[in-house]
């Protein structure tokens, strides 16, 4: 008999999740927070998901749907935490009075959510046996259609996903893979983290674009017209310094596999620019079907769109602070993060996912990498 999971999220990505997962056998209970409840009225009413799109399709009748947290989580064995980092927090609050001893919190994307999830946890004097995890991204690309109704564009072929601590990592990576096959282990969890391609491919297209995006009054498909060759030098520039990171701490990125060592073969249009950027990226994630996929998807409609206000903080900002504590350089992150704090009015060093939050401030290399290993110092 297949566990019963814990979905918790209302966007997108829980309501793919939570519909697939019921079509692959098993109970699911569907949770948001009660002042979100309009993004699931719908499911709340009939516990049903109509999934379009990549197959399996059709409608998907849920365990549970609700609002209440202790209800969600009660006896099931893995909780999927299927919302933006900046719902993490949020969901570790609430979660903290009702888990049990053996459950498995995985974060998709994590963002490094594992390690504030982990810190407050012990700060809250929570001792439960539980295991922290995260990935790389989301297992699919998918929009809302309606209330109740998810189109699946996409899906993840490629799903590299840390476990805090890592000492644990083959035993809770078998039981993710009964979910999700394209699941990988990643070294550890800030690995998956700075693997995330979301905080280079998103933030700085959207800015180089902010005039348009501005302009266009909604009629703006980021993937189409934001890759462009000055886009691309400017991604180029940003993997360089997360790959300076990976150097010290010994990750790798998964995602960028067709990186030019000494640059981006950039092409001479900006067609040709837009295919190779996303090959490098979305494609390499997604499988090959997936550019299209993207190209379909509009927006940003605004500089607040998550791929700023996500992405940026909990992202960027993570990426630069991880660099200022091994004395590694990111100029480039750096301009970035001020820039669209500037333009949103928001100091996203400051409401950002920095080392300190994350409870590993001063480590050097070798102590970083026992913690994560080992879970302490």
């Amino acid at each position: 008999m297949k566990p019963t999971i814990a979905v918790l999220g209302g966007g997108n990505g829980a309501h793919a999740v939570a519909a697939d997962l019921t079509f692959a056998g098993y109970e699911v209970n569907m949770f948001e927070f009660p002042q979100f409840k309009s993004n699931l009225q719908k499911v709340l009413e009939t516990r049903e998901i109509v999934k379009e799109g990549v197959s399996p399709t059709g409608v998907a009748k849920l365990h549970l749907a609700t609002t209440d947290i202790s209800e969600a989580i009660k006896g099931v064995s893995i909780i999927l935490v299927i919302m933006p980092a900046f719902g993490q927090r949020p969901v570790a609050m609430a979660i903290a009075p009702y888990l049990e001893d053996g459950q498995i919190i995985a974060l998709f994307p994590g963002s490094g959510g594992t390690l504030e999830i982990h810190r407050f946890l012990q700060e809250k004097g929570i001792r439960k046996e539980i295991t922290l995890c995260e990935g790389v991204t989301l297992p699919y690309g998918a929009r809302m259609m309606e209330p109740g109704k998810v189109r699946v564009f996409t899906e993840a072929v490629l799903l590299p996903t840390g476990v805090f601590p890592a000492s644990r990592t083959d035993g809770v990576i078998s039981q993710l893979k009964t979910l999700y096959k394209t699941i990988r282990p990643a070294k550890d969890v800030l690995e998956a983290a700075i693997n995330n391609p979301n905080p280079i491919v998103h933030p700085v297209a959207t800015l180089l674009s902010a005039t348009r995006i501005e302009y266009s009054k909604g009629d703006f498909y980021l993937y189409v017209e934001g890759m462009t060759p000055s886009v691309a030098r400017v991604f180029e520039a940003l993997t360089r310094e997360k790959i300076a990171i990976c150097d010290a701490m010994g990750w790798k990125l998964y995602h960028w596999n067709n990186l030019d060592p000494r640059g981006y073969p950039l092409g001479n249009t900006v067609e040709e620019c837009n295919r190779k950027i996303l090959n490098t990226s979305m494609d390499s994630a997604f499988g090959k079907d997936s550019i299209q996929a993207g190209m379909n998807m509009k927006g940003p409609e605004n500089m607040r769109d998550r791929f700023i206000t996500e992405d940026v903080p909990h992202g960027m900002v993570l990426v630069s602070s991880l660099g200022d504590m091994l004395y590694i350089p990111t100029p480039i992150h750096d301009s970035v993060i001020e820039l669209c704090s500037t333009i949103n009015g928001e100091n996203y060093w400051e409401t950002g996912r920095t080392v300190e939050k994350l409870g590993i401030k001063g480590l050097d290399v070798n102590n970083l990498k026992k913690f994560l290993t080992e879970g302490k110092i």
